[in-house]
């Protein structure tokens, strides 16, 4: 069966992260929410209400096609980096309403396989899943690809996001599979002081480096980023 595009699971909303040894938790990039969809030689590329953008974005396309895999299904959020190396939705709402977006600007950050080689991923676990997307994001030579790291510890991340500029933190079960709607196995909550017309003046809210800062500010707490939920200490 060829894969087809799969309508999104949307998070609940949330005040504060939850907590437990079942949950992954996330930070949450301000972009557009997008699928990838590799069927052979074939790519396609979806906002998240459906509407294909395939033939915008060819160099993504192209690059896409080199994804280790004989078919798949990404789900993430697409972001703009501008010069600064700063995540911006403005400037990324702008590309896409124009014939050709600016493509060495874009990013795709993954957080999801819900097709691999074939095999519907949906029913299983995030946990599964998860594994199952490191092992091709490790093996992909996609220069637009990147994977959002997880941590295990929603509370203790959820203030550098803050301090970092990003939207906000998504707290996902381990345990739960994939539907498409409402879900609230994945819970959103946003930074309190977070707001769009500012974020992207913040000289903290870049793609390209708050990811490496939030890590660092981490492991000086002695907490180390997580795989699929699991806390590992400093040594």
């Amino acid at each position: 069966m060829h894969p087809t595009f799969v309508r999104p699971l949307v998070p609940a909303n949330g005040t504060r992260p939850p907590q437990g040894e079942g949950w992954l938790h996330e930070p949450k990039w301000d972009g557009f929410r997008f699928e990838i969809i590799k069927d052979g030689g074939r790519i396609r590329l979806y906002s998240k209400s459906g509407a294909e953008h395939t033939a915008r974005l060819p160099r993504m396309v192209e690059a896409f096609r080199e994804l280790p895999a004989r078919s798949a299904i990404l789900d993430g959020e697409l972001c703009f980096i501008d010069a600064g190396g700063q995540a911006n939705f403005h400037r990324l709402l702008a590309e896409m309403r124009t014939r050709a977006p600016d493509e060495t600007k874009l990013v795709f950050l993954a957080f999801d396989l819900l097709n691999y080689d074939g095999v519907d991923l949906k029913a299983l676990p995030l946990r599964e899943r998860k594994r199952d997307l490191d092992r091709l994001s490790r093996r992909a030579k996609v220069p637009f690809l990147r994977q959002v790291p997880t941590f295990s510890d929603g509370a203790l991340l959820f203030e550098p996001c803050a301090k970092f500029g990003f939207e906000g933190v998504v707290s996902k079960r381990l345990d739960r599979p994939y539907v498409s709607g409402p879900c609230k196995a994945w819970v959103k909550v946003k930074c309190p002081d977070w707001k769009r017309e500012t974020a992207n003046d913040s000289a903290c809210s870049r793609a390209t480096g708050a990811t490496d800062r939030l890590i660092l500010h981490l492991r000086a707490l002695d907490v180390v980023t997580c795989s699929h939920g699991r806390q590992t200490r400093g040594t």
